[in-house]
């Protein structure tokens, strides 16, 4: 600071502080490149002068460090080309089919509905999809202007071409991918093997069943819904309808249940649906695939040392008694650490035989790395889970290895049982397996190289149908992060005092709370959404609203919500609200359905109905009429069996097909129709006029508290602004204290600030701020995309197994009891193989004795001679065992089945899936203990990959080995039940 001092007192203060910021941002994460240094022409006059004035080795690297620009292209600039190359060949589809329009207007409901059983028919005849591509679209666009009164723009129909190619279309937030969606799905439903539509959540995945799902009912397809709360029947159903919209978590665990059911009856996915469209594929196939879907089963748990741990904990001092590694989520014990714990248990915390290493270690990484309403919140006697980059529960996953265990002893809640892994997936091994994959998002281009790489996926940029015109401010940086929330709660009482509407997006629960009770205290009503049960269930009712006049929004994460936010709020959702809000009033709800315990808003009681004040008007007359006539109608005199109340999911059913424009006939439906439509119209006249009221206030202005882990989530919260054209900003307020920043080393520039004597709520605010925080951002993005690489190698090999496994399962289930028995016995020979070698030397003695135990072990009936085994020659011994066995298994058969005809094969087949269950649970977990070794091996020089693969071939072996044994073993010593049992 002395040094530099006299040279600089022609700079701000704050322009020095960038100056460093930056060096020291550039000194954490390496040297600027060489063409970046180059490109000195594009500094600012002042910057130059200051290398002139002072040639210092110092400032060299200072100036060095405030470039910005770079030559090296980046992914997007390299796909340019290809993207303009297709995207005129797809133009020149869309005009074909532009020109289609006319004559397909013509057609009745009824002419238009009869092209699916048209295309199906050319279809058997030879047609290719391709080949129909562009009436099949025509029609598509035709039936949801009948049904939903929205036209495909022609880059939405490019989209589609994109989608069906097996290509990632990337398409700005609010340009209705929803709608995209429709085309690719419905053309290849038309093959008959179906098509999944794969959302991030199960609000999404109802509402697009609900919504455009309509579309694809119009045209004579059948559409299913999965969600969590379904039986596997209903399951069943909607996996075998043309078109099935679910979560991504749901088809992941729906296909680890299939491959671990006992029974063909037990299975859901009867079929392997060729074409898979994801939405927010980026969410989905990139961000949540660092975690693998697990399946356990649960083993009683030692509450006593995990609470004993927890306490251990919570006087265990950070520095003194372990270290924290934020950036790798990892603690180390101390030499202190380790003696002051052993003296609490009072023995080695490595005893074999009762170790405390690994309770100690997770009730510290319970207590340093896991906060409640950021990582998890308490729910009840639970503890969920929050998804990072969703913002929602993630219901029904845990944390593995004791760890969860180990909050829920922190949060003093009743330690649950621990959890065994039985099967497990990856995203990435999981869509692979479909042949027709495609995806849509809101950003892309970023990991362009990622999607290729892992799932074959090339990223197709797609143009909006209207310029971007949201304004995007530079990043304002804070010293601590009380000066960042002060600094953005006095730029949103402003902004909020004209009437414009704002968006915050946090990145925790706990930030979304806080702010909301700080715009309280203000005296500004802030409605939240985040993961906490009671916000997230009203996502489509806060989102409706977000762009009101006047209205601040509070929302932990928008990537993944799918609802665009409208200015001036949506009438048509405030409608189907305030419809659905009188119908539950008017007793329409049935509060005693059957199976709807803890399905949201099961009940009347339990639905969350909307205050006055969220409603832009009250209602008139005529409309509470309106609703008081739907509600008769729905309710009907009991005559009709179906009269009465419903389950709260299909009223919102009913009130969905009734807002749209699909031809019905049931009264009920017509009924709600006329109210909704009288009830819009009224909120229209009153929300339509503050659409442009807030267009001239700048539209919705999005702050972010906190910059996300990955650029692609920062980017989704701005596009909820400008979105089709519409004004709109964004600005982020940061702090030095900010996670991804404190991870990354912004430790160094706090200390340049305190140098300067920054004052806490001294802003910096420069592009060249704004561009070091990318750089630390890149190398969080950077970090976790190599978790991922690491993740995906290693599951390629356990990939290959388990398709092997599964394979095996699958032919089992399916096996005839000829097949059964056939197996087997091969399983029987095989295990003969593996004993024989055993008790015979390398000079061809016979150890007849203890062959004779060990084959009787296995094969108790068997009738086998040691002394006549001494005397042969092990071809003999071979020959002579072999049919000893194979008559074993045939009079055991014959035994099992003198009890019930079929018995045998049955158990067969049954023991053989839980041998194979129960061993791979074991395999997995010694998988997971050999990667966590060979990672260690790297230090050495060695071959990570090289050994696990090698080492992981010969456990594999040994599994298989386990399984047939252990198969063979349980079968054999089976006893059927007391004669006249009905067991």
């Amino acid at each position: 600071r002395q040094l530099l001092a006299p040279s600089m007192t022609h700079l701000s203060r704050g322009t020095a502080v960038v100056v460093l910021l930056t060096a020291a941002l550039a000194s954490a994460f390496g040297p600027a490149s060489p063409a970046t240094s180059a490109a000195t022409r594009w500094r600012p006059r002042r910057e130059l002068r200051l290398k002139t004035t002072l040639r210092m080795g110092v400032l060299d690297s200072l100036t060095n460090v405030v470039q910005t620009v770079s030559n090296e292209q980046s992914e997007e600039d390299n796909l340019a080309p290809e993207n303009a190359r297709l995207l005129e060949t797809y133009r020149r589809r869309a005009e074909r089919i532009n020109g289609m329009e006319a004559e397909l207007e013509k057609l009745s409901d009824a002419a238009l509905r009869a092209k699916t059983a048209e295309f199906r028919q050319r279809l058997a005849a030879g047609t290719s999809l391709d080949d129909m591509l562009e009436e099949a679209f025509a029609v598509v666009r035709e039936a949801a202007w009948r049904v939903l009164e929205m036209r495909h723009y022609d880059v939405q129909l490019i989209a589609g071409m994109v989608l069906n190619d097996r290509r990632l279309a990337e398409m700005a937030t609010g340009e209705g991918k929803t709608l995209v969606a429709t085309l690719p799905t419905y053309l290849n439903a038309l093959e008959g093997q179906g098509s999944l539509v794969v959302t991030a959540n199960e609000y999404l995945a109802r509402r697009d069943a609900e919504t455009v799902g309509q579309v694809h009912r119009f045209l004579g397809l059948s559409v299913g819904l999965v969600q969590a709360e379904m039986e596997t029947e209903d399951r069943r159903d909607a996996y075998d309808a043309d078109v099935t919209y679910l979560t991504n978590a749901e088809l992941g665990f729906d296909f680890l249940r299939d491959n671990l059911a006992l029974t063909s009856d037990g299975t859901v996915q009867l079929r392997q649906p060729s074409f898979c469209l994801v939405d927010e594929a980026d969410s989905i196939l990139i961000d949540e695939a660092r975690t693998p879907l697990i399946i356990s089963k649960q083993v009683e748990a030692p509450k006593d040392k995990y609470e004993i741990a927890a306490q251990l904990a919570t006087v265990l001092k950070q520095g003194t008694h372990y270290e924290v590694d934020e950036k790798g989520q990892q603690i180390t014990i101390t030499d202190t650490g380790f003696r002051d714990a052993e003296r609490v248990v009072g023995k080695s915390l490595f005893d074999p035989n009762d170790p405390w290493a690994p309770f100690v270690m997770n009730a510290i990484k319970a207590k340093a790395l896991f906060e409640a309403d950021v990582q998890y919140i308490v729910k009840g006697n639970e503890v969920a889970i929050v998804d990072t980059f969703t913002g929602r529960v993630m219901e029904g996953r845990r944390y593995s290895d004791g760890l969860h265990q180990s909050i829920e002893a922190k949060e003093g809640i009743v330690v649950g049982t621990e959890s065994q892994v039985i099967a497990t997936v990856t995203y990435q091994s999981l869509f692979r397996t479909f042949s027709k994959l495609c995806g849509m998002t809101g950003t892309a281009m970023s990991d362009a190289k990622e999607f290729r790489k892992v799932y074959g996926l090339p990223v197709t940029s797609i143009p909006t149908a209207l310029p971007v015109a949201r304004r995007d401010y530079p990043d304002v940086v804070f010293k601590t992060k009380e000066a960042k929330v002060n600094a953005m709660l006095n730029e949103v009482a402003r902004v909020h005092e004209a009437g414009r509407p704002v968006l915050i997006g946090t990145t925790s629960v706990q930030d979304s709370e806080e702010i909301a009770g700080a715009l309280s205290d203000r005296g500004i009503l802030a409605r939240v959404l985040n993961a906490k049960p009671e916000n997230c269930d009203r996502e489509g009712e806060v989102i409706s609203q977000a762009g009101r006049i006047g209205a601040v929004t509070v929302a932990t994460n928008m990537a993944g919500r799918g609802t665009d936010i409208l200015l001036g709020g949506s009438a048509a959702v405030m409608a189907k609200l305030r419809i659905r809000d009188g119908l539950v009033s008017a007793g329409c709800v049935d509060e005693s359905a059957e199976g709807t315990e803890g399905i949201e808003g099961s009940a009347a009681m339990k639905v969350s109905l909307m205050d006055d004040s969220f409603f832009p008007a009250p209602l008139s007359p005529n409309a509470e009429g309106g609703i008081a006539t739907a509600a008769a109608a729905l309710l009907g005199d009991g005559s009709d069996g179906e009269d009465g109340p419903l389950p709260l999911l299909e009223l919102e059913e009913l009130v969905s097909i009734a807002a749209e424009k699909a031809p019905i006939s049931d009264p009920a439906v017509l009924a709600i129709r006329a109210a909704y439509n009288t009830i819009k119209a009224e909120f229209a006249a009153v929300v339509d006029p503050e659409k442009e009221a807030v267009r001239k206030l700048g539209g919705l202005y999005v702050v972010g508290t906190e910059r996300h882990e990955s650029s692609r989530i920062d980017d989704q919260l701005r596009g909820r602004s400008g979105r089709q054209g519409d004004p709109g900003a964004s600005r982020f307020f940061l702090s030095l204290d900010d996670k991804t920043l404190r991870t990354f080393g912004a430790d160094r520039l706090k200390s340049i600030m305190d140098s300067f004597r920054v004052s806490d709520d001294m802003p910096l605010e420069a592009k060249m701020v704004t561009d070091a925080i990318d750089k630390v951002q890149n190398k969080v993005e950077e970090y976790y995309s190599e978790i991922r690489e690491q993740v995906f190698t290693f599951d390629e090999v356990l990939s290959t197994q388990r398709d092997n496994i599964y394979t095996r399962r699958v032919n089992l289930l399916a096996a005839s009891d000829d097949d059964i028995l056939s197996t087997f016995k091969t399983y029987s020979q095989e295990t003969l193989a593996d004993i024989v070698p055993n008790y015979i030397t390398a000079e061809g003695a016979v150890n007849g004795t203890g062959l004779q135990a060990k084959v009787q072990q296995y094969f108790p009936n068997s009738a086998v001679d040691a002394a006549a085994m001494d005397n042969m020659k092990r071809p003999e011994v071979e020959a002579y065992l072999d049919a000893a066995v194979l008559k074993a298994v045939d009079e055991k058969m014959t035994a099992v089945d003198a009890w019930r005809p079929g018995q045998f094969a049955r158990v067969a087949k049954y023991l053989s899936l839980v041998q194979i269950d129960n061993n791979w649970s074991d395999h997995l977990k010694n998988m997971n203990f050999l990667k966590e070794s060979v990672i260690l091996r790297k230090y050495q020089g060695r071959d990570v990959l090289q050994e696990y693969v090698t080492e992981g071939v010969g456990m594999f072996e040994t599994f298989l080995a386990n399984s047939r044994r252990s198969t063979v073993f349980s079968l054999m010593a089976y006893t059927t039940p007391p004669s006249g049992s009905s067991s």
